[in-house]
């Protein structure tokens, strides 16, 4: 018997090219439809939304990966954005950001990498998704390379001294020689009593230490977060033919970080 595929390999590759510019040639755009979690709490006349994905594209932001998807679900039944500041890294199509903008968010940041497709694609998803009224002076889209001047992300906010109530993080972990990268973003622009979410899957088994690397980083010097996993939810693995256990290639993981209490200055 022959062994299945590695289809995964084709969009997961860790190689020296990982950030690699699209190519020259036209891009082609299909279009995905994100369902609300029932029941709507804000603005419920609106149901659903459409986001538009590149077809293919090297930073693979041309799928609606699972971990977006019940990221989004998650956020929408249980967390209360109102006025809350939102950033979230390689928003891809970005539906958390929608999920907290229908909520009350008072700024919600999309970024992802300065690659010409993916900002050109998330600044029309930004302008063409939710109405004008939802979005003006709420939500923004904008690139950001993990780790390169994280600072100038915090200027966006009216207050830049707070820094950002919430950090999403949708399936990013298995691009491991960027978890550096990506922890130095969210110290730098996490606030003293924010939380991170990390929603991912272990799309290649194999390779499960690699990801969870990404929290024993988090949780050592110099960065020091406080990592807790808080969920897991069962969904139809992202590529059905693979190569692992398929349990474990269709769970979405979910976990918080936090930064340390600030000791007292008594003490």
């Amino acid at each position: 018997m022959s062994s299945p595929p590695d289809n995964s390999a084709e969009y997961l590759n860790d190689s020296a090219k990982l950030f690699d510019s699209s190519s020259d040639e036209e891009v082609v755009y299909s279009y995905t439809t994100y369902n609300r979690v029932e029941p709507i709490k804000n603005h419920n006349d609106i149901k659903s939304i459409q986001v538009r994905l590149p077809q293919k594209h090297s930073l693979w932001a041309h799928l609606s990966w699972n971990a977006g998807v019940a990221l989004s679900d998650y956020l929408e039944a249980t967390v209360d954005f109102t006025n809350k500041t939102v950033l979230e890294l390689g928003s891809g199509a970005g539906l958390p950001c929608y999920m907290a903008t229908l909520n009350g968010g008072s700024r919600v940041v999309m970024t992802d990498y300065p690659d010409k497709t993916l900002i050109d694609n998330l600044q029309y998803n930004r302008d063409n998704t939710l109405p004008s009224s939802i979005t003006d002076n709420k939500l923004l889209a904008v690139p950001h390379l993990w780790g390169n001047e994280p600072e100038t992300l915090n200027q966006l906010l009216d207050n830049p001294a707070n820094k950002y109530d919430i950090i999403i993080l949708s399936d990013l972990i298995f691009n491991h020689q960027a978890h550096f990268n990506m922890l130095k973003t969210c110290a730098a622009c996490l606030s003293d009593n924010g939380i991170i979410y990390v929603s991912f899957t272990h799309h290649r088994p194999h390779r499960r230490e690699k990801d969870l690397n990404f929290f024993t980083v988090a949780a050592e010097a110099p960065f020091n977060f406080i990592v807790e996993k808080f969920m897991e939810r069962l969904m139809k693995p992202m590529f059905e033919v693979d190569l692992g256990c398929e349990v474990t290639r269709s769970t979405v993981n979910f976990y918080t970080m936090r930064k340390q209490p600030q000791q007292s200055s008594s003490s």
